[in-house]
Order: C-alpha cells, then structure tokens, then sequence
C-alpha cells in the first residue's frame, strides 16, 4: 500500500474513532475512548518514513475531529433543551 493511501486510510479510521468518542456521554467515558485513540495514533505512526511527525500529524488531525464533533454534539444537545 502506497504512502498516500496508508494515511488517508489511517486519517478516515482514527478521524470516525475521535467522532464516536466524542458523542459518548459522559467527559471519562470520552477521555478513555480519545486516550485510545491517541494510542492508535502512535502505533500508526510507526508505519510511516519519520514515526514522529506522523504521530504528531495524526493526532493533530484526530484532535480537530474530536473537536468538531464535539461542538456539533453541545449544539445539538442545546438546540433539544
């Protein structure tokens, strides 16, 4: 598998991971399922040329996910109030 498609499957899977982790309830449930991913994060990374800036580049993305989803999450949830 080439480079390119390793990372955007590798973004896709981790990127749907941060998702789920962020519509979970409670703050320690969505802490242990991100504390997951950000583990997933570091095993991928060490597929990749330089392991440390892929590590540093996933979790960048999967951060900005989990954020995303996240603020769709509170303003979904404050809409239904």
């Amino acid at each position: 598998m080439s480079a390119t498609n390793r990372l955007d499957l590798d973004l896709t899977e981790l990127g749907e991971m941060a998702t789920n982790a962020a519509l979970l309830k409670t703050p320690a449930e969505r802490l242990q399922a991100l504390t997951a991913v950000f583990a997933e994060c570091g095993e991928r990374a060490n597929a990749y040329y330089c392991p440390d800036m892929a590590a540093g580049d996933l979790v960048r993305w999967v951060a900005m996910d989990f954020q995303i989803s996240r603020k769709s999450a509170r303003e979904m949830e404050f809409a239904n109030a």
